[in-house]
């Protein structure tokens, strides 16, 4: 795995980054906290614009035949911006749409007809019969916290039809959406299909190719919120470095104090750690699908290193980095938000064993 931009990459980073500066500068981001805006349908044209909800699409169908790795310079930005974006879920969507060979959907995706957006129940920890269930050509139950639903038209999701698995690509105009508002900006809400009728052209897979198509998902969802929050991450880094370096205290930097530069190496150490495995996890899921141990290792590590990435960056502002008017709880409460989803700590290491064929401790015989 090569550790460093070629020129063409360098220049999407350096175009990614002056956009997302000058369309989402701080003050966007305080005005999304405190829902006096919100990411709109003019946002995702222009993502689309840029080629980014599509970035993994073969060229030769309009998509922008970028790999994994490349795509994830754009997401890295996106967390490094704090800017709550459905890129990651459009890109997803897309890699399912290719393997499920739904080619129209897959068109609809990459010319922007249709936004793909993904259900919460896309993490293989929750069982699907909680979820979604169809039997006798009706759809009923509720997908939760379906992220930037309300700009969305398809949600892809995991189902039970007739008790078997399944996986589909929902038109979310069928349900009723409830909003959530969470602490990480993006916008959710909790969609419930109420008896509607399951059209069989939106079913992408049923029985063991449901299952595999659900795991696949489920693992490319990780490993690219896992770069976001490395992105984050970084981003807070910076900050905080600035800050430390050009803060006098006692005559001189505090930058300059050994207590301050401990927690300034370790906050180095977990971001970086957090960065790098998340791009060698992906490196290893785009060479092979099925190697996801990787991709669950790379998460546990960046859950276990949030912690101390928020205390640390919160303790060296010191007093200004508790207020609101200071950017830092932005991208800390960002990280907070993403470390936690797929799953707890207990959870991913099992999700680590099982991607290695083993059974847990306790289920040996």
């Amino acid at each position: 795995m090569q550790f460093s931009n070629s020129e063409t990459q360098q220049l999407l980073q350096t175009t990614a980054r002056s956009f997302l500066q000058d369309t989402f500068p701080w003050e966007r981001l305080y005005a999304l906290e405190d829902d006096k805006d919100q990411i709109s349908r003019e946002d995702v044209a222009r993502f689309a614009e840029l080629g980014w909800m599509a970035l993994i699409a073969p060229e030769a169908e309009g998509g922008g035949g970028a790999s994994l790795l490349e795509a994830a310079i754009v997401i890295e930005e996106l967390g490094y911006a704090a800017v709550p974006a459905p890129v990651t879920a459009s890109n997803v969507a897309t890699l399912i749409l290719q393997t499920a060979e739904a080619s129209q959907q897959l068109a609809d995706l990459v010319s922007n007809k249709r936004t793909y957006t993904l259900s919460d129940g896309v993490r293989r920890l929750r069982p699907v019969s909680e979820g979604l269930s169809a039997a006798g050509g009706k759809l009923s139950g509720t997908l939760p916290l379906v992220a930037f639903a309300a700009i969305s038209d398809v949600v892809l999701t995991p189902l039970t039809i007739d008790n078997e698995p399944a996986f589909a690509a929902l038109p979310l105009s069928d349900g009723e959406q409830e909003p959530v508002k969470l602490l990480d900006r993006t916008s959710y809400a909790n969609v419930r299909f109420d008896g509607v009728a399951l059209d069989g052209e939106n079913v992408l897979a049923i029985g063991p190719a449901a299952e595999a198509l659900h795991e696949r998902c489920d693992a490319l969802t990780t490993a690219l919120t896992t770069i976001e929050l490395a992105g984050m991450m970084r981003r807070v880094l910076e900050l905080t470095t600035e800050y430390i370096t050009g803060r006098i205290q006692f005559g001189q930097p505090i930058a300059k104090f050994q207590a301050a530069r401990h927690r300034a190496a370790e906050l180095l150490m977990s971001t970086e750690m957090t960065r790098w495995a998340a791009y060698h996890a992906l490196w290893r899921f785009q060479e092979d699908h099925e190697d996801t141990e990787e991709v669950w290792l790379a998460k546990h590590y960046a859950a276990r290193a949030a912690d101390p990435v928020y205390q640390h960056s919160h303790m060296l502002h010191g007093g200004i980095g508790v207020g609101t008017d200071y950017p830092l709880h932005l991208l800390t409460q960002g990280i907070i938000a993403l470390a936690v989803r797929g799953g707890s700590l207990n959870e991913l290491t099992e999700r680590a064993i099982q991607s290695r064929g083993l059974a847990p401790a306790e289920q040996a015989s």
